[in-house]
């Protein structure tokens, strides 16, 4: 792409206007296969996406019977990367791959699964193993036959394998919310990178040409997925003299789920247990507080007239002698005797592990004997 000029034609991934741009090889390769045919080439500057739209019959591009496994001169880590981010053992649905050719990936992932039989999904037959069933799909087409394929229960975890796919197809976000429906699955992504200086030796991968219609950036790519409403489990990219590519691992996200909600129903339950363990505390105790968080706060304010209880509170930032009527003090003072220690519960307040740890090591120093409260995980 040797220049570019400002365009009408709105980004696919993030609707920004993009820019027009050369693409001589294309050109030439469309005049090649179907002459008279028109090419246009546009760039997004705000995404980095790249869009090939033509004219040139599908049937001209993919009609060989022989699918060349993808390049892979310095060695392929698609499926290392899969496998150091996911439990390869709770796969227990299927292993499919989108778009395999000969399906060298479903095999790799069959194996490593342990399953019986893998699956690879394709416009034609061109499986190279007999462990591998084949279904064949126009993914442009027909991509919503893809539920009734295979099983979309929420309690089987299928794999499904998407190697240098998207960027063939005329919509990527319509086969991608397909397999979004399986809500338990696990999807891996690659797709060329376009976001990164492709040097002369990248040629030998053949990463512009007709077939491409969509030209990928790191950041286009993630927009993508999460617009199509996947949650983003790992990435990576991979850079020259290997294949630029990006690599993701991904499953689909529950619908209208914000954790920020969730915390209102943690904090009362927190504020209950501390409150229920001071409470649960027989009159001949002694209670101390350690940590003056937010959940012991409100614990405090609950108990009413039961925070009598509480002997004192440790706490290094609070900044008033007391809380409540109940005296604060940066750390405790002496020791209290062996029979005092046995009758002593100290509550931390903090339910974050770094600094329990820190204040249950501080409390075995101090208060030998005394009963450590924490609200675990």
């Amino acid at each position: 792409m040797s220049s570019t000029t400002t365009g009408a034609v709105g980004c696919p991934i993030c609707g920004a206007a993009m820019a027009r741009a050369t693409n001589p090889f294309c050109d030439m390769q469309a005049q090649l296969l179907h002459p008279g045919a028109s090419v246009q080439q546009h760039v997004c500057p705000a995404c980095g996406h790249g869009w090939l739209q033509h004219d040139v019959p599908l049937a001209l591009l993919y009609n060989s019977n022989v699918a060349l496994p993808t390049e892979y001169v310095n060695g392929d880590m698609r499926f290392p990367f899969v496998a150091r981010q996911l439990d390869l053992s709770s796969i227990s649905g299927q292993v499919v791959e989108f778009g395999g050719g000969p399906g060298e990936l479903a095999e790799q992932a069959r194996r490593a699964t342990g399953k019986a039989r893998a699956t690879v999904v394709d416009f034609v037959d061109r499986v190279a193993a007999a462990s591998l069933d084949f279904v064949a799909l126009d993914f442009n087409a027909d991509a919503a036959r893809i539920p009734e394929l295979f099983d979309a229960r929420a309690d089987r975890k299928n794999l499904f394998l998407l190697s240098h796919v998207i960027e063939h197809l005329l919509d990527p976000a319509v086969l991608l919310r397909e397999l979004g429906k399986f809500q338990d699955s696990v999807i891996f992504i690659e797709v060329p990178d376009f976001g990164s200086r492709h040097a002369p030796s990248t040629l030998r991968f053949s990463l512009n040409h007709l077939e491409h219609l969509h030209y990928f950036t790191s950041r286009s790519l993630l927009k993508l997925l999460q617009d199509v409403g996947f949650e983003i489990l790992a990435f990576e990219t991979q850079a020259a003299p290997s294949m630029p590519a990006l690599r993701a691992l991904c499953t689909p996200r529950p619908a209208g789920h914000n954790a920020v909600l969730d915390y209102r129903e943690h904090f009362a339950d927190v504020v209950g247990r501390l409150k229920q363990k001071i409470l649960d505390a027989g009159p001949e105790r002694q209670v101390w507080v350690w940590g003056l968080s937010a959940f012991m706060a409100q614990a405090l304010a609950d108990l009413g007239d039961a925070r009598g209880r509480v002997a004192g509170i440790f706490d290094t930032r609070f900044p008033q002698p007391d809380f409540m009527g109940i005296p604060v003090r940066r750390e405790p003072g002496a020791a209290p005797s062996a029979d005092g220690a046995a009758r002593t519960l100290v509550v931390c307040g903090s339910t974050y592990s770094a600094v329990q740890k820190v204040i249950k090591a501080k409390a075995e120093q101090l208060l030998p004997g005394a009963e450590f409260f924490a609200i675990a995980g």
